[in-house]
């Protein structure tokens, strides 16, 4: 008999004379599915240097003068005359270079685990704190690279998790940058009149599920007061009795069951879920003939054990789910049907995609509202002239433009020059996002589960690099089920491995279309593309 030993999302995978054993948790099909893969190549100059970011735009066809004025802190001179757009060629004369140093924003991005890879338990991993300082710009590159937090931990708000990351980091992190468990639940605000919300201490997660915009939340002690029976062998106390609400549960029906956090009372918690999911129609009290006419029940994630600043890891939310399903079959005969988010599910990966193309595009637009502010002069330019004599886009000025889809107006030097920018209407919502930002060229994700990161980055898009790193479940000398791309030490040679490997390929992209004429055109895709077309 082998047992796995660095398993989260699925159970502990047995062998026994030849039959392998399939644990509840693997029966999601996420191992079946094949990455997408693009389409169309993704550059990898940053951000602030493309000039085709938005929707194929690519050239400022016309020729420009110098202005007279003197440059500004920034370096930057402007050009007087209005530039032409083009949608088919490029419209930065560039340099050959040895290295690429100045100030800009990454086309790449992070994503980062936070349980084993930025904390262990309480504590914070020192490796975190410098690897946050490269991510924010200090490095040799001066490249900003915009990164998130996915994490499969909950049972408090998105602002409270950003807070502490904020001091422990030593820099600012916000709520727009974290995805818990139960974030993408926002989702389930208008499926949903009455839910039950499980996990977490006392009355937090009600109050985060009522952020969401839930407007009928209750939780089981509320349950358990209204009919102490429900647990027999639990006395409320004080500090739970607090937290409860005077609701008569034999007449409000439960839509929906919504696991948020770890239970702390699994004996509880579970004698609760299994009667509402057994009863008709989400209501106390009662017993369906069929075994299904109960509500729906959601878990935040699937993760069977997790890391602490204890010496072996605790079970977690995934055992839960484990032990549900074993008495809901040994009850019923039936396997019990769940819905699950979190790492690897998919629903996440679709969140956690929206969250960081609104987390890149609100990192472009400071760089350039500070480019705009470290020369005052430049705001009404259409090209700017760097410290190097090159010249670039002024992005900010290309913002006010709007595009025309008649094509003669390309003839016309009269004419507006426009340009389709749509604004985001609403910061942290990732569900209005408009602008069409190319995605990511890479998605740097830095786990340390197998089971759950890995699984997760490799699963769903080829363009997503997994790094493993040995500060939290994964256990050094094992070989993982999911076998990442890279594997670190820590959270900090992550950082430094991604950063490096970019370089190189920005790099020589740089230099293969600059004004030395025994470059090389790169292979690049001059049509149109939106960024629902990316994929095949």
């Amino acid at each position: 008999m082998t047992k796995e030993q660095n398993t989260s999302s699925e159970a502990i995978v047995e062998e026994d004379g030849g039959a392998k054993f399939q644990s509840y948790l693997n029966n999601d099909g996420i191992d079946e599915l094949t990455p997408l893969v693009r389409k169309h190549r993704v550059s990898s100059l940053s951000l602030s240097d493309l000039s085709n970011w938005q929707n194929g735009l690519t050239k400022l066809s016309s020729s420009a003068s110098l202005s007279n004025k003197n440059s500004s802190s920034a370096n930057l001179k402007k050009v007087d005359s209005l530039a032409k757009l083009s949608r088919n060629s490029s419209i930065i004369r560039r340099k050959k270079k040895d290295v690429i140093d100045h100030d800009r924003v990454a086309s790449y991005a992070f994503c980062f685990d936070i349980d084993g890879v930025i904390l262990r338990g309480p504590n914070t991993i020192p490796e975190a704190v410098e690897a946050m300082k490269l991510l924010n710009g200090e490095n040799k590159y001066k490249i900003k690279v915009p990164s998130i937090f996915v994490t499969n931990g909950g049972g408090k708000p998105e602002q409270q998790r950003a807070d502490d990351l904020s001091k422990r980091l030593g820099c600012t992190i916000t709520k727009e940058q974290i995805i818990q468990g139960h974030t993408p639940m926002k989702d389930l605000v208008g499926t949903y009149k009455n839910v039950l919300v499980v996990g977490g201490i006392g009355n937090t997660c009600r109050h985060v599920a009522e952020s969401y915009g839930f407007k009928n939340v209750y939780i089981p002690l509320d349950i358990m007061k209204w009919n102490p029976a429900v647990s027999p062998y639990h006395d409320l106390t004080e500090e739970e009795d607090v937290c409860t609400r005077k609701v008569d549960f034999s007449k409000i029906p439960i839509d929906a069951i919504l696991v948020f956090a770890d239970s702390r009372n699994w004996a509880a918690d579970q004698q609760i879920i299994l009667e509402l999911l057994l009863s008709k129609n989400g209501v106390m009290g009662t017993e369906s003939k069929t075994y299904d006419e109960g509500p729906q029940i959601y878990f935040a994630h699937s993760d069977f054990i997790w890391a602490t600043n204890y010496g072996l890891s605790r079970y977690g939310m995934g055992a839960l789910q484990v032990s549900i399903a074993a008495l809901y079959r040994e009850h019923t005969g039936k396997e019990l049907k769940v819905n699950r988010f979190g790492k690897p599910q998919k629903g996440t990966f679709k969140f956690a995609n929206k969250v960081l193309a609104h987390w890149r595009q609100g990192v472009l637009d400071e760089h350039l509202k500070k480019l705009s502010i470290n020369d005052p002069d430049a705001g009404d330019a259409d090209i700017l002239i760097n410290e190097e004599g090159e010249e670039i886009v002024n992005q900010a000025k290309l913002e006010s433009y709007k595009w025309s889809d008649d094509e003669d107006d390309d003839d016309d030097e009269d004419k507006e020059v426009k340009l389709n920018v749509s604004k985001i209407a609403e910061v942290g919502k990732p569900d209005k996002i408009t602008l069409e930002l190319p995605p990511a060229s890479t998605v740097y994700f830095v786990g340390d589960t197998p089971e759950s990161d890995i699984r997760f980055a490799n699963s769903h898009d080829a363009s997503w690099h997994s790094i493993l790193v040995k500060t939290g479940v994964y256990q050094e000398g094992t070989e993982p089920k999911y076998k990442p791309k890279h594997l670190c030490d820590n959270v900090l040679e992550a950082v430094k491995y991604a950063i490096e490997r970019e370089h190189q390929m920005e790099l020589a992209e740089w230099n293969s279309v600059t004004n030395d004429e025994n470059a090389q055109e790169p292979e690049v895709d001059n049509e149109p593309v939106k960024t629902t077309d990316w994929f095949g």
